[in-house]
């Protein structure tokens, strides 16, 4: 009875907590949403760089255009295309500093690849006719070298076939006329027409004749023939000969110094009588 009037402990109940977190971090949505306009507007950033790096190279092929066409492409262009290509290049350089200030990237690059269409082929035609002339002197000197290695008695040439030696001199010859008729040819031409015959053309016939002369004197000598059977068993004889004389005078050599002792004692034992 004393336990039950013992007095009770408080109660207890249990409560689940609620906790809300907080922070200034930004969501992934938004995270997401940012990223995709910081690429945006770095796409633009360079799209603006290059489109006004383009714009400067347009300015500078015109204006570098308009010069050489008053001085070293004057003689690679008709004078009535000339003046229709300066015209031209006026009108581009007016738009550059008008409408072409906020011109797209694309319409830009499109102007100056029309600019460059017209300009190339003076730079190569200039190209050309100031190095087809060099090529073909350089041909001619080779020519000259391979005749007269064709033409050579020298004894390292000898183990060719004369047909093929002479067949580099007729190669020769021919690529000379070649030679001779395009540099006729490409003097003759206005330099403001494309060069009949290019500096390529040219170093093509270089390497035909080198191709074709090469393998020739390159023509390896044929290996000296082996000596018969009979003359290598001569040898052989003549040589175990030779062998055996030496052994005998070996021989004999040995044996002589043997008698000197003899004839020592000899006369010593007749000495030895006459003092008796």
């Amino acid at each position: 009875e004393e336990e039950k009037k013992k007095k009770k402990g408080p109660k207890k109940k249990r409560t689940d907590l609620k906790v809300e977190a907080h922070t200034n971090a930004m969501s992934t949505e938004d995270f997401k949403v940012y990223e995709s306009k910081e690429a945006e507007m770095t796409n633009t950033d360079r799209v603006v760089r290059e489109t006004a790096a383009l714009r400067n190279d347009l300015e500078q092929y015109t204006l570098d255009m308009r010069s050489r066409l008053r001085g070293d492409l004057k003689a690679y262009i008709t004078p009535a295309d000339c003046d229709k290509f300066m015209e031209d290049l006026q009108t581009m350089e007016d738009w550059i500093y008008d409408e072409g200030y906020d011109a797209q990237k694309s319409t830009i690059k499109k102007k100056l690849d029309e600019l460059k269409a017209r300009g190339s082929p003076l730079e190569r035609r200039q190209y050309e006719y100031k190095n087809s002339k060099e090529r073909v002197e350089r041909l001619k000197v080779n020519i000259g070298k391979y005749r007269q290695l064709g033409a050579s008695t020298d004894k390292k040439y000898a183990h060719i076939d004369k047909a093929k030696m002479e067949s580099i001199v007729k190669k020769c010859e021919e690529l000379d006329t070649w030679a001779t008729n395009t540099a006729v040819l490409i003097g003759n031409t206005p330099q403001h027409n494309d060069a009949p015959v290019t500096c390529a053309e040219i170093k093509a016939k270089q390497d035909e004749l080198v191709n074709f002369a090469q393998p020739i004197l390159n023509t390896p000598a044929p290996k000296p023939k082996p000596a018969p059977k009979e003359k290598k068993e001569e040898a052989k004889k003549e040589e175990a000969k030779k062998d055996e004389a030496a052994k005998k005078d070996e021989a004999k050599m040995e044996t002589e110094p043997t008698a000197e002792p003899a004839k020592a004692e000899a006369k010593k034992d007749d000495e030895e009588m006459d003092l008796d």
